[in-house]
């Protein structure tokens, strides 16, 4: 039997999710920890600047391009197998949420 990918969901703990997030773009990764830019996130264990392991990865790109999703997972999951993907989309809401919380209490 061939072998897909196919969308699931599991419970996180956000904050750790947050800590060690590599967010892809076209060319170039940024760190969701301390915002750093231009990493390289197909061999990039790290984040350059804090020194913070890569265990998660999403895809900005996705949300203009849905149609490419599988495509990525697929390419990141040759070239990354150490990262789980996440939807960039979840994480953007959940932290539009805790930004919202943080100033309105």
């Amino acid at each position: 039997m061939a072998k897909e990918y196919l969308r699931t969901f599991r419970l996180y703990d956000f904050d750790e999710v947050e800590k060690h997030l590599l967010i892809t773009g076209d060319l170039k990764g940024d760190c969701a920890s301390c915002r750093a830019l231009g990493i390289d996130f197909y061999t990039a264990g790290t984040c350059p600047e804090c020194g913070t392991p890569f265990k998660y990865c999403a895809s900005r790109r996705l949300e203009m391009n849905p149609g490419e999703r599988f495509q990525w997972a697929r390419r990141m999951q040759e070239k990354r197998p150490d990262l789980v993907l996440i939807d960039y989309s979840d994480y953007a809401k959940i932290l539009g949420k805790k930004k919202a919380k943080d100033i309105f209490g």
